[in-house]
């Protein structure tokens, strides 16, 4: 399915430099928490970044 392979790259995206980057991961994450526990998991890690709209995106979409 999409999700096994798009999951792993996305929360990779989680730690790149760019926060507009860890944003889109963060929004495109939001689309599998309902199939995967690892999307679940990436944000829940997303909540402690260092940019504030990372942090608020994540949070809301948990």
């Amino acid at each position: 399915a999409g999700s096994d392979r798009a999951v792993p790259v996305l929360a990779k995206a989680l730690a790149d430099r760019n926060a507009d980057v860890r944003k889109a991961a963060v929004l495109a994450l939001t689309r599998h928490t309902a199939t995967t526990e690892d999307a679940r998991t990436a944000l829940a890690t997303a909540t402690g970044d260092t940019d504030a709209d990372v942090r608020a995106y994540a949070t809301r979409a948990l």
